[in-house]
C-alpha cells in the first residue's frame, strides 16, 4: 500500500462519491465551501500495488486565534472498505503523520461508520454488526477515543441519525411512512404545497432559520452561507419551498364543514354522527383561530424550506426550517414527503434525516425531533464519534481549555444576541 497526497478532485470525489460510507462533506466540494474557516486543505488516499485507488480523506487545516496553535481535522472520517482492518491501521498511522508534518498540534477525526446494530426504534439489536473494532484500530495507531457519549453533548457532528432506504418499491416506502395518507390529505385541505426553489430563494431559508434562533438563542447562518454551499455543489443540490394560502385553507375548511353538516344529516350510526360533530368543532375553532391571527389574506405564504445535496444516490437532509404556523399546517412532514418521493424517483437510493440525539427517554428536549424523524420507517444508526490524534500534548490542551472557554463565552453572547422573548418566537 502506498499513501498518497494531492490525489486530483476528479479521481477523488469518484472514490469517495462511490464508497458506501461517503458523506457530502467527505468531498472535495466541500473544502471549497469551507475555505473561510479551515485555510488550507489536502485530498489524501491509499492506493494498491497496482494503483488503484482504494482509501480517501479530506483533511482540512485550521489556524486558530491561539497563537502557534494548528489543528487538522477530515469530518465524517475516511472512505474505505471497513472489513480492510490492515488498510484502516495503515491509513489511520499516514494521516497523523501527514497532520504532524503540516505542523498541526492533533488531528480530530470524526467517523460515520457504524458502531453497532440498532433496531428502528433504536433499541441495540440482539446478534446485530459489531464495528467497535475500528475504535480499537485506531487506538492502537496512536487515537484517542473521546467516548460514546450523547449526541448533542458538544460533538462537532451528531453520533446518531436516520436513513431511510429508498432502494424498495415506492409502495414499501410509502406505508412505512407514518399517518402518510392522512397528513397529506389534511395538508391538501389547507393548501400546504410543497414546490422546487430557486437559488433567488435562499433567503426563505436564512429567514426561517432566523426564527427558530429567536427561540433558541443561537446565530442563524445568512442566504450567503447557503448560496456558497450551493455554487461548491451545483447540480447536487435539491431546495424545497413550502407555502400555503391561509385564505384558500379556510376556505375549504369552511366548505368541509359544511359538507360534515350536510353528511350528518343522512348518517343513522350515532358513534359515526358523534364523530362528525367533534370534526365541526375541530374545525370551527380552526377557522376561529386562523380568522383571530390576521392571516386571513389571499396570497402565497411561505412556512419554511429545505436544502438537501444527493451525491450517487445518497441524500443528506442539510438543513430544514420551518415558520411557527398551525397545528394541522404540517409544513415540516410536507418538505420531507415530497422531497423523497421527488428524489427516489430521480434514482436515490438512501435518505439520511442528518442527526437525532439518540437519546430514547421520551423525557428528552430533544424526544419529539427524534419520534417525527423516526415515523418516515428510517433505521437508527449510531456512529463510532470523534477521535483525536494528539500530536503536540501541551499545545492540545492549551487547545482545549480555550476552545472550551470561546465556546461557553461564545453560547452567551449569542444568546444574548439573538434570543428574544414572547409568545410570537
Amino acid at each position: 500500500m502506498k499513501f498518497i497526497v494531492g490525489v486530483s478532485e476528479e479521481r477523488f470525489n469518484a472514490f469517495a462519491i462511490a464508497s458506501t460510507i461517503n458523506h457530502y462533506q467527505k468531498t472535495s466540494y466541500f473544502a471549497k465551501h469551507m475555505h473561510k474557516d479551515y485555510q488550507t486543505y489536502d485530498l489524501l488516499g491509499v492506493e494498491d500495488e497496482n494503483g488503484n485507488l482504494i482509501a480517501t480523506a479530506l483533511m482540512l487545516h485550521k489556524n486558530t486565534i491561539m497563537v502557534g496553535i494548528r489543528y487538522s481535522y477530515i469530518p465524517y472520517g475516511f472512505n474505505l472498505d471497513i472489513e480492510d482492518k490492515k488498510l484502516i491501521s495503515f491509513f489511520a498511522k499516514e494521516l497523523k503523520a501527514f497532520a504532524k508534518s503540516k505542523g498541526s498540534c492533533f488531528l480530530r477525526m470524526d467517523s460515520n461508520i457504524t458502531r453497532i446494530e440498532h433496531e428502528k426504534n433504536g433499541k441495540v439489536k440482539e446478534d446485530g454488526f459489531n464495528h467497535e473494532y475500528v475504535t480499537e484500530l485506531l487506538m492502537d495507531a496512536g487515537y484517542t477515543h473521546l467516548g460514546y457519549n450523547y449526541g448533542y453533548s458538544g460533538n462537532w457532528l451528531s453520533r446518531y441519525t436516520y436513513r431511510l432506504n429508498l432502494d424498495q418499491p415506492w409502495s414499501k416506502v410509502k406505508k412505512g411512512i407514518k399517518r402518510y395518507t392522512n397528513y397529506n390529505k389534511r395538508n391538501a385541505m389547507r393548501n400546504v404545497v410543497v414546490r422546487k426553489g430557486s437559488y433567488e430563494e435562499l433567503h426563505y431559508l436564512a429567514e426561517c432559520q432566523s426564527q427558530l434562533s429567536q427561540k433558541l438563542g443561537f446565530k442563524p447562518k445568512p442566504a450567503s452561507f447557503w448560496g456558497s454551499l450551493w455554487d461548491a455543489y451545483g447540480d447536487a443540490v435539491h431546495y424545497y419551498i413550502v407555502t400555503t394560502n391561509y385564505h384558500s385553507a379556510l376556505q375549504n375548511l369552511e366548505k368541509e364543514v359544511e359538507d360534515t353538516k350536510a353528511h350528518i344529516e343522512v348518517l343513522k350510526d350515532e358513534n359515526k354522527i358523534e364523530l362528525a360533530k367533534n370534526n365541526i368543532l375541530a374545525l370551527e375553532e380552526e377557522i376561529q383561530e386562523i380568522k383571530a391571527s390576521g392571516k386571513d389574506i389571499d396570497e402565497e405564504v411561505v412556512l419554511g424550506a429545505k436544502f438537501i445535496i444527493m451525491q450517487g444516490g445518497n441524500v443528506w437532509n442539510v438543513n430544514m426550517y420551518t415558520q411557527k404556523s398551525f397545528l394541522n399546517f404540517r409544513a415540516a412532514f410536507a418538505l420531507h414527503s415530497y422531497a423523497i418521493e421527488d428524489l427516489y424517483n430521480q434514482g436515490a437510493k438512501t435518505y439520511d434525516f442528518e442527526g437525532v440525539s439518540g437519546s430514547l427517554d421520551p423525557k428528552d428536549e430533544f424526544y419529539g425531533m427524534h419520534e417525527f424523524k423516526r415515523s418516515f420507517g428510517g433505521d437508527f444508526l449510531e456512529y463510532l464519534g470523534e477521535f483525536d490524534a494528539i500530536i503536540d500534548e501541551h499545545k492540545y490542551n492549551r487547545w482545549k481549555k480555550g476552545y472550551r472557554l470561546f465556546s461557553r463565552c461564545r453560547r452567551k453572547l449569542y444568546y444574548m444576541m439573538y434570543h428574544k422573548e414572547g409568545e410570537n418566537v
